[in-house]
Order: C-alpha cells, then sequence, then structure tokens
C-alpha cells in the first residue's frame, strides 16, 4: 500500500517449538512480498539460505508449518481424549479429533487438514480402538467406523479449507476494491498530468509487485515519463516495443508476438479520443493472473481517462490564455484607435488652421489653438506612458525600488502635477504630520497618485477630489476620494481590470480604461494593497485606499520639520 521498493530486517535463529508452529517474519515477506528487495541482516546464528533449493521444491508453500500445525492439533486432541477417560468413558471420543482436522483447516489450509485427518486416524487407533497400545483392529465394525471417520475428517477438513480459502480471496478482493477506489478518488482530484502519471505507476507497482513504466507522445514519438521503483530504465529494444504498442494501438513486448525479447510487456492507454500513452510493466515470462489483469485492466482505464482529463484541461488552460490575449490585442486596439485619434486630429486640425491663417487669425485665437495643441501632446504623452507601463506589468520587469520614501512630499508633488494638467479642479490634501517612511519607488508612487487623481477629475464631477494620508497600527494608509456618481457594486471586483471603462464621465474623455490597472500593478510591486469603495461620502463618490507597510526608522515628518 505504502509502494515500498526494499524491506531491511534483522533475523535470528528462532527456538526449536517456535519454529515448527509459527513462521518468521522473513520468511512470511518473501512468501508474500513479491516484487520487493528484501535485505536481512543476522546476527550470525541464522542459518544460511538457500533459495535455490527452496525454488527446487515441488510441495505446496507453507506445507511444513502445515503438517506442524497438523500434528499439535493432533496431539492436543489425544491428551484432552486421555484426559477424559480417567473420569468418564466416552463412544464419540473421534469428535475430538474431528475438531483438531477443522482447526488445522481454518489455520493452514487443506495439505493441514489432510496430514491432520491421518494423525488423528493413527492417534485414535493407537490410544483409543481396542487393543489399545497397538495400530491393529479387532473388532469389524471399529474398522468401519475409522474409514468412516478418515473420510468425515477429510471432507470436513476439505469443506474448512475451502471455505477459509474463500474468506481469504474475499480480503483480498475487497483489499484490490479498496486499493482502486482509493485510486480513482485520488485522480479524481488531480488535474495535473504528471501527479496523474506518478499516482499510477506507483498504485501499478503496489497492484503487480512489478516494475512499472509510463510513456506519453512527445515530438511524434514516446518518451518516459514516469516510472516506478523511479530507476527502472528502458533499453533500445523496450522503446521499440513501446513504440508500436502507441502506434498499432496493440500489445508488444514480453509475452506478445511483437518484440518478444523484451522483459517489458507495453500497452497501450485507451481513452475515448484515441490512445494517449503507453504503459509497460516487467513480465520477464512470468504471465499476470486473473485477478491481477483485472485490476490492471482497470487501474489502466482510469489512468488513461485522467491523462485524457489532464490533456484536455491543459488545452482548455492554452485556448483561454490565447483567447484572453485576443481579447486584450482587442482592446488594445481599439483603444488606440480612439485614444491616438482623436488628440492627433485635434494637433493636426490646429496646426492646419494655424498655418493656413497664420496672422490672419486672432492672437486669442491663435492661444487657444496653441493650448489644444499642448493639451492633446501632454493626453497622447500620457497615453503612451500608460501601454508602455502596462507592457513592463504585463512582462513582469517592473523593479520596485526599495528606497526610503516619504509619503507627504510625493503625494504633494503629485499634486502639484495634477493641478498643473487639471486647471478647472479643486483638489485638496490632509497628511498626518507624524507619518513614518515607507520602503518603496518615489517615482511609482507618485505615478499611482496621479493616475488616482486622474481618475478622480474625469468622474468625480464638479466636487472637489480630497488626497488623505494617516497611519493605522503598522500601515501607511493613502485614499483618493471623489464625490461623483460612484460605481455599482457589481463593478467594484472590475475596475482594476484592463481596459475597463464603464459609466460616463462627467463632461470628460473617457480614457483608456489603464490607469487603475496599472495603479494596482505599481502598488503590488511595492508590496502595497490597493481597494476601491464606493460610495464613499454621503451615499456618493468613490473611494480608492491604498495600505502600505510602515518602514520604522524613529524619525516622523514631525521631527523633520
Amino acid at each position: 500500500r505504502e509502494h515500498a521498493t526494499q524491506i531491511v530486517i534483522g533475523t535470528r535463529r528462532h527456538s526449536f517449538p517456535l519454529g515448527l508452529f509459527r513462521r518468521s517474519l522473513p520468511d512470511a515477506l518473501a512468501a508474500r512480498a513479491a516484487g520487493i528487495a528484501i535485505h536481512l541482516v543476522t546476527d550470525g546464528s541464522a542459518p544460511a539460505v538457500k533459495p535455490a533449493a527452496r525454488r527446487r521444491s515441488t510441495l505446496p508453500e507453507g506445507w511444513g508449518r502445515g503438517v506442524a500445525i497438523a500434528a499439535g492439533t493432533a496431539a492436543a486432541a489425544t491428551a484432552l481424549g486421555l484426559l477424559i477417560e480417567q473420569f468418564v468413558v466416552l463412544q464419540n471420543i473421534s469428535l475430538l479429533f474431528l475438531l483438531a482436522v477443522l482447526v488445522s483447516a481454518t489455520y493452514a489450509g487443506y495439505v493441514a487438514a489432510i496430514a491432520a485427518a491421518l494423525i488423528s486416524v493413527l492417534a485414535y487407533n493407537f490410544c483409543f480402538i481396542e487393543p489399545v497400545g497397538t495400530f491393529t483392529v479387532a473388532e469389524p465394525h471399529e474398522v468401519f467406523a475409522l474409514f468412516v471417520f478418515l473420510a468425515a475428517a477429510m471432507l470436513a477438513g476439505g469443506l474448512a479449507s475451502r471455505v477459509r480459502e474463500q474468506a481469504n480471496t474475499a480480503r483480498r478482493r475487497a483489499a484490490a476494491t479498496q486499493a482502486l477506489y482509493d485510486f480513482s478518488r485520488k485522480l479524481s482530484g488531480t488535474a495535473n498530468a504528471e501527479d496523474v502519471l506518478w499516482a499510477a505507476v506507483t498504485q501499478i507497482h503496489a497492484t503487480l509487485r512489478r516494475n512499472a513504466a509510463l510513456l506519453l507522445p512527445e515530438d511524434g514519438d514516446v518518451r518516459l515519463m514516469a516510472a516506478w521503483p523511479p530507476d527502472t530504465e528502458l533499453g533500445l529494444t523496450d522503446t521499440m516495443a513501446a513504440r508500436w504498442a502507441f502506434e498499432k494501438k496493440e500489445a508488444a513486448g514480453n509475452g506478445t508476438g511483437t518484440l518478444p525479447n523484451s522483459p517489458f510487456q507495453f500497452r497501450p492507454l485507451m481513452s475515448p479520443h484515441g490512445v494517449v500513452g503507453v504503459f509497460g510493466f516487467l513480465q520477464e515470462d512470468k504471465p499476470l493472473e486473473i485477478n491481477e489483469e483485472r485490476a490492471l485492466a482497470a487501474i489502466l482505464d482510469q489512468t488513461a481517462i485522467a491523462v485524457d482529463r489532464a490533456r484536455l484541461s491543459r488545452e482548455i488552460l492554452d485556448q483561454a490564455a490565447q483567447l484572453e490575449g485576443e481579447k486584450f490585442l482587442a482592446a488594445l486596439l481599439s483603444s488606440i484607435s480612439h485614444d491616438l485619434r482623436t488628440p492627433l486630429a485635434t494637433i493636426t486640425g490646429a496646426v492646419t488652421s494655424l498655418r493656413q491663417l497664420g496672422e490672419r487669425m486672432p492672437e486669442e485665437s491663435r492661444d487657444d489653438l496653441l493650448e489644444s495643441i499642448e493639451e492633446e501632446s501632454g493626453r497622447l504623452t500620457r497615453f503612451v506612458a500608460n501601454l508602455l507601463d502596462m507592457t513592463r506589468i504585463e512582462a513582469g520587469t517592473v523593479n520596485a525600488k526599495r528606497d526610503w520614501v516619504d509619503v507627504a512630499d510625493v503625494v504633494h508633488s503629485a499634486v502639484e502635477r495634477a493641478r498643473k494638467y487639471f486647471p478647472g479642479r479643486v483638489f485638496e490634501t490632509s497628511i498626518a504630520p507624524d507619518l513614518p517612511l515607507i520602503r518603496g519607488d518615489s517615482v511609482l508612487l507618485g505615478q499611482v497618485i496621479f493616475n488616482l487623481l486622474d481618475n478622480a477629475n474625469r468622474f468625480g464631477g464638479d466636487e472637489p477630489v480630497s488626497v488623505y494620508g494617516r497611519r493605522e497600527e503598522d500601515e501607511i494608509v493613502l485614499s483618493v476620494t471623489d464625490l461623483g456618481k460612484g460605481i455599482a457594486p457589481a463593478d467594484l471586483d472590475h475596475v482594476f481590470d484592463k481596459f475597463f471603462r464603464k459609466g460616463k464621465p462627467d463632461g470628460r474623455s473617457l480614457g483608456t480604461g489603464l490607469g487603475l490597472s496599472i495603479s494596482k500593478g505599481f502598488v503590488e510591486a511595492m508590496d502595497g494593497r490597493i481597494k476601491a469603495e464606493s460610495p464613499a461620502m454621503k451615499r456618493r463618490g468613490t473611494r480608492i485606499s491604498m495600505r502600505f507597510p510602515v518602514a520604522e526608522t524613529g524619525i516622523t515628518e514631525k521631527e523633520r520639520g
């Protein structure tokens, strides 16, 4: 169950009675742990193991233990019968020996049952049938009773041993069913192809006790992806057999008509969408039993479905990423076509008017055109800068500095810049005087605050925009609040998405939909958090707040005075 491949165990010589009636742990492991290397560490007294001699034996496995149990139970029945006869004479004392046969059959199987029946007949004849102390029978009816007892004992022993075998078979089937259930449950919660492969090879090795390997197609060929034990290697013949099984959709390798020289047998993994891989197990001219074949078939079916599901999941993710990229490209082209064309058209029209009219145009009109050129050029510059910043964020190349940053200075600089770009807007600031320094990038932080002020200018109506800064426990909180129409609750989770532009601005251009997304990327690059809230005040407006961890230096704004 635990997929062990090596067992190291200490062993020593057992005492004489214990060695007869109980099989040692090394012997039990050698009999049951097929496919696992067993290393015995002795104390010098253990006898040398002769596996070759044991393999040449034609007697059933465990016959010595069965005969010992049979002799012990028969001896116990004889002793108990002799003890009872000291007190009372029983005509059916043979039932004790029948009980000995049943006990032997239950604990050691059919061989022990036969041995117990034979030994019980001899003991019953020697100790309880006249003349006592000999193996002769004086009365004819005793001979008949003796043979009837022998037949009944062997029949009862056979039935008991068969019940025992059926119980063991049912136990093994229950264990196999439980293992398959655990395996299917493990696969149901696994979407990664690599995890599926390792789960499959370990499960197959635990079931068959043989080396297992799984190969998947790659670049027009099959390649070993997982094997258990991990040091399992495939030779050239093995690889050719695996390729044949994948291409021809039939078994190849040892035990088949195709490349039988390979010690492995390879079988294709068939799914509803075709062959998804190849499974191989070490056969070496030892065919699988019927129960092993059934378990293997069930495991391979589940593995094929799981591998196919993992492949389909990967394809779905690739397609989703491709669709997201196409969506991003379409939004980018749409934004570029609108946000580039508008300022370029304004600049082109103003320049054309100035060139054609020249001195004939009133000075006031020329100033208006020049101001329009300046505003649209600034707008175009900000748009291109936003595209470059978003490209850096998407590529993961935003490397924020870890300098000491005075938040108050950055906020004042960003507000002054916003007042220059948006002269018709009133900006109010309220910064606590004792704000400590933070670790960050003053350039990125200033760009974030300007982007938030730009967003508030577009959607904040005619009310002032407020900028607050304060300390809350171990964090610096900066917030930008407007009193516009606010954001619908359903849109709060999407305001930081790329190209999200929903709602109508207050008589101003709609924007590119990149400002808040860029702000989120810059804030997270400085280990901060950003959040949007709406309504902000008086059931209207929007507040976007940022939180940054405090970098304690012992110097406050008031002390820097």
